[in-house]
């Protein structure tokens, strides 16, 4: 059965590195069907730093078109905010179909050389069937479930992790066999950058976008990651000077009524404070809101006090979400979003990021310790 995989993987390696007869195209033309009952009166194109590239309306046929010339190959999407539509592609001069076929985003995409080798594992009749799977099973195990259930919610998620951790292994693999084998430079650049493994570190990435970067020439995307890759490794050198054990760093912000609000001055008042780096768009984020509440109402008034910290670019979803969740303790938001000097200072690469800290200015507690059913643990060890 393995061999029966490796080789399906190299066959969707070299059938996608075939080259063409045809002469290669100056220009790109992306053309994009959403099923019917998705009603978009526009969508957008984002290059591979979100940035929006053009926005198109749709033509007479209810498809949306997007022309013009790629420098480079390098990852895009296909956005639509009302929608929660984003599909990620790579985009390159070539003709290249995108259609989404239901509400569930299941996407079929033709045309483009490098396209169709990075998401050759789309392919994969496995990878496609064990997907749905994970949606499905998501999906069945997820609703109207307890989510005060403890026992229920791990049982849950371990079932949903057990079908997940497949898919990404079928990702994974197909991905290390194009970086592995005599594909273009340029796809191999971009397969590095999309490998989930703790073995690829920071420091193995960079050193093969080197390498790719001098065979392909100028490449603005390779240059950007790189530039990100060190950022990473910066990140994590400030990380360790935040764990437990170690002493807080200092974060000041504005709240909605334009106040600075200090964490030293709360971290001082208090017997205990929760540094908590969030934003409106996190999933996750908003998820650990409910517990948050939770700890406040129990904890408040003995001594706890929560700063939450917005890394949302703007002050608006910001404000509409403080709204939505009606949160009780501090809100302030930093400009600058992860790249915020402050927010460098904890090494902070994903959020939500949560530390407990003492009134001795002590760390005694982060992340995952201060999550869902440990949240409530983790206080009551400390706070009697």
């Amino acid at each position: 059965m393995k061999k029966l995989v490796e080789s399906f993987l190299l066959s969707l390696v070299f059938a996608a590195t075939a080259v063409s007869c045809s002469k290669e195209k100056s220009e790109y033309q992306v053309t994009v069907k959403l099923p019917a009952e998705f009603k978009a009166d526009s969508l957008y194109l984002l290059d591979y730093k979100n940035e929006k590239i053009v926005g198109v309306t749709p033509d007479k046929d209810g498809n949306f078109v997007f022309k013009g010339k790629a420098a480079e190959a390098a990852p895009a999407g296909v956005s639509n905010d009302k929608l929660h539509l984003y599909i990620p592609f790579i985009l390159e001069n070539d003709n290249i179909n995108i259609n989404i076929k239901d509400r569930d985003m299941n996407t079929y995409i033709t045309g483009g050389k490098i396209q169709s080798i990075v998401y050759g594992y789309e392919k994969d009749p496995n990878y496609a069937k064990l997907n749905l799977e994970r949606r499905k099973v998501s999906k069945e195990q997820f609703t109207n479930l307890d989510m005060n259930d403890e026992a229920k919610v791990e049982e849950a998620r371990k079932i949903v992790n057990k079908v997940g951790d497949q898919v990404y292994k079928i990702k994974n693999n197909y991905l290390k066999e194009v970086v592995a084998k005599d594909n273009p430079p340029m796809a191999k650049a971009i397969a590095s950058t999309m490998i989930s493994d703790k073995d690829y570190t920071a420091e193995k990435i960079l050193a093969r976008l080197d390498k790719y970067k001098k065979e392909v020439g100028k490449s603005d995307y390779i240059t950007y990651y790189e530039k990100m890759m060190n950022e990473f490794k910066t990140m994590g050198d400030n990380a360790k000077t935040v764990t437990v054990g170690s002493m807080y760093k200092n974060v000041s912000g504005k709240d909605r009524n334009g106040n600075e609000i200090k964490l030293a001055d709360m971290v001082a008042k208090n017997k205990y404070t929760i540094l908590e780096f969030w934003a409106s768009w996190c999933g996750p984020c908003r998820g650990e809101i409910p517990n948050l509440k939770k700890a406040y109402a129990k904890y408040h008034g003995k001594g706890l006090e929560i700063l939450s910290v917005s890394l949302d670019s703007k002050n608006d979803a910001w404000i509409k979400a403080l709204d939505v969740e009606k949160t009780v303790w501090p809100n302030v938001i930093l400009e600058g979003e992860f790249r915020n000097p402050q927010v460098v200072d904890y090494g902070i690469t994903g959020i939500p990021a949560s530390y407990l800290i003492d009134q001795n200015g002590k760390i005694v507690a982060s992340n995952y310790e201060l999550r869902e059913f440990d949240l409530d643990r983790t206080l009551s060890k400390f706070i009697k």
